[in-house]
């Protein structure tokens, strides 16, 4: 397993550390065959990283989202989310809602269940630019049992792709 810290915030950045979006970019353009996400906030500063799952589904790679309340979520990334769903059958978003009330506050991406990025930064434009966050690029074993949280929470949920 290797284990990176990844960080948002200019003056913590340097000397081995890198950013958190850069990260998030290079796996997603680097998945083969699967990208999953668990997220809690998407907006519209997130669309630069939904193009490049868009890019990832049209390479035929399969993402699947599963999304904190997806309908509380900003309706431009709500709309570019069910245009990519409907173009791509293995495009899966999936709107978590828990019936106990409670919210999906990780923030998680992994490409081919061998790299994730796992932290404080939501998916927006303070999440990847101007908070001070940290995160984690992990390989290796822990990537693949986030991926099966995330297959498990698909199964659990509700998916609108292809709708």
């Amino acid at each position: 397993m290797k284990v990176e810290i990844l960080v948002t915030g200019p003056e913590l950045m340097g000397k081995g550390i890198r950013g958190i979006e850069p990260v998030i970019e290079e796996i997603i353009n680097e998945a083969s065959s699967e990208i999953h996400i668990m997220v809690y906030l998407l907006k519209p500063g997130a669309l630069k990283i939904l193009k490049l799952l868009q890019r990832a589904a049209e390479r035929g790679v399969r993402v699947t989202m599963v999304i904190n309340n997806l309908g509380a979520q900003d309706s431009r990334v709500v709309a570019m989310l069910r245009s990519i769903a409907q173009r791509f059958p293995h495009f899966k978003v999936v709107d978590f809602r828990d019936p106990r009330g409670a919210q999906l506050h990780a923030k998680v991406i992994v490409a081919d269940r061998k790299r994730a990025v796992v932290g404080s930064a939501n998916l927006s434009w303070g999440g990847m630019y101007s908070n001070y966050e940290v995160g984690l690029l992990i390989e290796g074993e822990p990537a693949w049992q986030l991926s099966a949280i995330i297959d498990y929470l698909e199964k659990q949920t509700a998916s609108f792709s292809n709708n």
